[in-house]
């Protein structure tokens, strides 16, 4: 085994990671798993920027040029979407800190990562959901007859049918998904804050989930994480990067019949899912519990702000040629007898 070049900045990873975070600042093991994540994913990307080995890693490549070029590989080379690269960003620049803390880093190299800013999310201002046709679109892309392609559209319809956060699913035991009697379940949530909540599933997500459960885990493994990968014999959370890996495989296929579809990323899924229930007639307080929000407030700042379009479609439809008041077009049902019967409550 090749020795380390600099072994200082790996005992700073792991004293980061097991002390600092867990015991010092009190965080939660989603959050410390997702500085993990980010890591871990800053030293790949070292390794493939400059051809190093993982032993060759110094601190100083932990500098601010390398958290911008950092910022473009997962943008250009992992296609993570713009919260995703922001998220990523605020974690190695909070490593970072944390190697000033211990003289790895001087102040001064890290108040010029300070001055790095986030990538602007063009999409802030505006909610992005997919069509009942464009999800139907998705849902037909995975290929059930193989393993990976169940898996995937369990996933996706469990993403959808939950309302779920994406790391809400990767979360998920076996035994969160009940199945209360024949064709019916209920998805046992822990959110955020660690707030419990119960959501119905439908009949077509719990047959997907009867088919991967008795692929993918045994009658006794209700303990195991309802999702998991394996490599070289080890089993493993999915990854929120299995996850987009696994979603821009089906972005692509579901693009070349639908090529003005939206990015897919985990929490479209979600969108799509309360516009949906929204657009049905679900009153926001219900919706607002579905989704696991602590605050009211939160369903309408996303969601209460998205009637504005419903309502316009609403106005396209009386204001159209043929309903319009301001045109002195023919009525469109002169000429159909049972058309004005029903109309006028003749039929």
């Amino acid at each position: 085994m090749k020795k380390i070049k600099n072994p200082a900045i790996y005992r700073a990873i792991k004293a980061f990671l097991t002390e600092y975070l867990p015991v010092i600042r009190q965080k939660s093991q989603n959050t410390i798993d997702s500085y993990k994540d980010t890591i871990n994913l800053f030293l790949l990307f070292l390794q493939a920027n400059y051809k190093l080995r993982l032993s060759d890693i110094t601190v100083d490549y932990f500098s601010s040029a390398n958290i911008v070029l950092f910022m473009d590989w997962l943008a250009s080379q992992r296609g993570n979407s713009v919260t995703t690269v922001n998220q990523r960003m605020t974690g190695i620049r909070q490593f970072c800190k944390y190697l000033v803390k211990r003289g790895l880093i001087d102040f001064s190299d890290y108040a010029e990562m300070q001055g790095i800013s986030k990538v602007a999310d063009l999409r802030k201002n505006e909610l992005t959901y997919l069509t009942i046709e464009e999800m139907r679109l998705i849902m037909s892309c995975p290929d059930v007859h193989s393993k990976a392609g169940l898996r995937d559209k369990f996933y996706i319809g469990l993403l959808y049918d939950s309302g779920c956060r994406n790391q809400e699913i990767l979360d998920l035991a076996v035994r969160d998904f009940v199945v209360i009697k024949s064709g019916e379940a209920e998805l046992h949530i822990i959110g955020k804050g660690n707030k419990y909540r119960v959501t119905p599933i439908s009949t077509d997500v719990v047959r997907l989930f009867e088919e991967y459960r008795t692929v993918f885990h045994g009658d006794d493994s209700t303990e195991e994480h309802l999702f998991y990968t394996r490599r070289n014999g080890i089993i493993a959370k999915m990854s929120q990067d299995n996850v987009a890996r696994i979603l821009k495989k089906y972005e692509t296929e579901a693009k070349k019949a639908a090529p003005s579809l939206p990015h897919l990323h985990a929490h479209i899924f979600r969108h799509t899912r309360a516009m949906h229930l929204y657009s049905a007639g679900v009153p926001l307080p219900l919706v607002s519990e579905w989704l696991g929000h602590s605050q009211m407030e939160t369903t309408q700042m996303y969601y209460a702000r998205a009637t504005t379009d419903m309502k316009r479609k609403a106005v396209e439809k009386v204001t159209s040629a043929a309903t319009s008041v301001f045109t002195d077009e023919k009525f469109l049902y002169a000429n159909n007898d049972d058309m004005i019967k029903k109309l006028y409550g003749l039929a």
